[in-house]
């Protein structure tokens, strides 16, 4: 099984630095949902090289790589889509990048128009079997457009998905933290 992480980019989240317990919560939670993914039959891990979520879950896949057959592959989206990254996050995903067992763009070219975001979850999504999307409908943000796809696969029985919302990263923390 194939699997493409995306989610909230750090800002979204209100994360502006890697040391916030926040980071090491949502870390934990990922790492939790992709051990399940692997024990449900998950090979690779695919993600596009945003901050915050999947970063976060790039890096939890790096580490479970010693004690699992699994594989990581990032797909940037076009050249210098990472320009406006701070100098950590540009550090963090060479990182990634070095550990990545796959690593390529998926336009050769920098950004030229919105059309290539349609093309670019397009083609994510005709590679990947399953998507892991922490989203919430009621804190939208441009993550409507690969769910909307998601969804729209879904209900073709053409893809799972598998979508976390806010609530369910709560129940996370009080079961494993306050509990």
């Amino acid at each position: 099984m194939n699997v493409f992480i995306t989610g909230y980019r750090h800002y979204e989240m209100g994360i502006f630095k890697n040391d916030q317990k926040e980071v090491t919560v949502l870390r934990a939670f990922l790492r939790d949902k992709i051990i399940q993914l692997i024990e449900e039959g998950a090979e690779w891990f695919i993600i596009q090289g945003y901050t915050g979520i999947e970063m976060y879950a790039a890096n939890e896949i790096i580490d479970l790589k010693a004690d699992y057959d699994i594989k990581l592959g990032l797909l940037k989206p076009f050249h210098n889509f990472d320009d406006r990254y701070n100098d950590s996050h540009k550090i963090e995903l060479n990182n990634i990048i070095a550990h990545a067992d796959f690593a390529r763009f998926i336009f050769e070219r920098e950004y030229e128009s919105p059309a290539m975001f349609k093309a670019i979850n397009q083609f994510i999504t005709s590679h990947t079997d399953y998507g892991l999307i922490v989203y919430d409908s009621e804190a939208e943000t441009n993550l409507k457009y690969i769910f909307s796809l998601m969804l729209e696969l879904q209900e073709k029985n053409q893809y799972n998905i598998e979508r976390i919302q806010f609530d369910e990263i709560n129940d996370f923390v009080n079961d494993r933290y306050d509990g």
